[in-house]
Parts: structure tokens; C-alpha cells; sequence
């Protein structure tokens, strides 16, 4: 794995009757299904990771595959997390909670979800025994420049979170990753940024244990205007 950047990590001691959850956004086909699986790989059996994925329709290839490693799968596919499922986020994790004693919960967000709403949800759970520890952005390096012109959702993807995973970056010449670098630290500046290898994902070490402080930013996102542009996200979006 090469970075770009390197991760600051925290460390904050996590009562144990508390499940860490990491979220994974990213525009769609930015490869969030395949990094994951990938992470999944460098991880014990003996810790118990459960995938929280959100869907829509009828594409559930990507939970097939997920299915393949081992672990368990909780889909949502009636909406979006960030909008349309708000309030039942929070009942599928508790009840995920309940039934499997997670180690540590994964959500793999839709295309279209905004991060901000996200860690806000999950930020108002601690009482109920979770802690939001990370989001990580997946950035596809082929089409990022064409979704941040085309997609406001695309923007706010890269604007809040803690770690920018860049993909597909063995595809693109140097000149184009280094534009993509720059219209990504045009967004933001100060968040680490890695290069994922095919084939190899990240280490555990890397994605887990940020500790985010993301939940400030979210805090002031979720409301005033960005409120409007978050429910009507998904009419906004033009696929590349």
C-alpha cells in the first residue's frame, strides 16, 4: 500500500460494551464493495465484523460477494441512509447489536449518500453503545473529475471524512492522478490521502482507530441549507 498522506490515529480509550463503526462512502463504481472485501481479508476471524449495506433495487451483487468472505451481511435497500432511512439506520444497528455482538459494524453507503447526516445519526447513539470512528471516502481517480463537476454529493463525499482512499489510481496516468489529487485537496486540503493497490485494500491499522472529530463538521452541515440540498440530493446527481 502506497499513501499519499499518513494517518493520524487517536488513541482514545473505547469502553468495551461499545461497538466502533466505520463508514465507507464513495460515488458509485468507485470500488467501495471491493476495498472492503479486501480490508476484510487482513482481519482475524475472531473478530466479529458485521457489513451494514445500503442498496437500491434490485443490485445485489456486490452483497453476493460480500457474503463470500464470511461475515454478516445486513442490507437496506427500501432508500438511502442519509435521507429517506433516516431513523431506521438506528434500529438496524441496534438490532445488529443484539443478534451478532459485533466487534465492530462497517456501513457501506449507496452512491448517493451524504456523509455528514451519517456521523451525525451515528454520533447521537453513544448512549445506546456506539461510537462513530471513522468515515473513509473512496475516490475513484478514473472519474472523480467528472462527478465533482456533475455531483454536489460527490464534493461533500470528499469534504467530510477522515481518510480518502484513492482507487483506480493504476489506471490513470501520473498527470491525471496528480489533477485528481488537486481537485481533491481543492475540497480538502488537510485529510490524509492513500493509495489503494489492486488487490490489496488497506490495513486494519489504517482504517481503524481514527477516532473521528468529523462529527463537529457534521453537526454544522446538517443544518441550515445544506438540509435542503441533502433532501433533494438524489435529483441532483448525473452519472458518468
Amino acid at each position: 500500500m502506497s499513501s499519499v498522506a499518513l494517518s493520524h490515529k487517536s488513541h482514545t480509550v473505547i469502553d468495551e460494551s461499545t461497538t466502533p463503526v466505520t463508514v465507507f462512502t464513495g460515488f458509485l463504481g468507485a470500488g467501495k464493495t471491493t476495498i472492503i472485501l479486501g480490508l476484510l481479508k487482513h482481519i482475524s476471524p475472531k473478530y466479529n465484523v458485521v457489513l451494514l449495506k445500503n442498496e437500491f433495487g434490485d443490485a445485489q451483487t456486490d452483497s453476493a460477494l460480500a457474503r463470500e468472505s464470511h461475515i454478516q451481511v445486513t442490507e437496506m435497500t427500501n432508500g438511502c441512509l442519509c435521507c429517506v432511512l433516516v431513523g431506521q439506520m438506528k434500529r438496524a444497528l441496534q438490532e445488529m447489536k443484539v443478534k451478532y455482538s459485533p466487534d465492530r459494524i462497517i456501513i457501506e453507503t449507496s452512491g448517493s449518500a451524504f456523509p455528514a447526516p451519517i456521523a451525525w445519526q451515528i454520533r447521537e447513539m453513544e448512549s445506546d453503545g456506539f461510537h462513530l470512528d471513522s468515515i473513509l471516502t473512496v475516490i475513484d481517480c478514473i472519474n472523480f473529475c467528472g462527478y465533482e463537476d456533475t455531483s454536489y454529493t460527490a464534493r461533500m463525499q470528499a469534504q467530510y471524512t477522515d481518510l480518502v482512499l484513492l482507487n483506480k489510481w493504476e489506471q490513470v496516468t501520473d498527470r491525471q492522478l496528480d489533477i485528481v489529487i488537486d481537485h481533491v485537496n481543492e475540497l480538502n486540503t488537510d485529510t490524509p490521502k492513500i493509495k489503494v493497490n489492486i488487490g490489496n485494500s488497506i490495513d486494519p491499522d489504517v482504517a481503524f482507530g481514527i477516532d473521528t472529530t468529523l462529527f463537529k463538521l457534521s453537526e454544522k452541515a446538517y443544518s441550515g441549507d445544506d438540509s435542503a440540498n441533502m433532501h433533494d440530493h438524489h435529483s441532483q446527481e448525473v452519472d458518468v
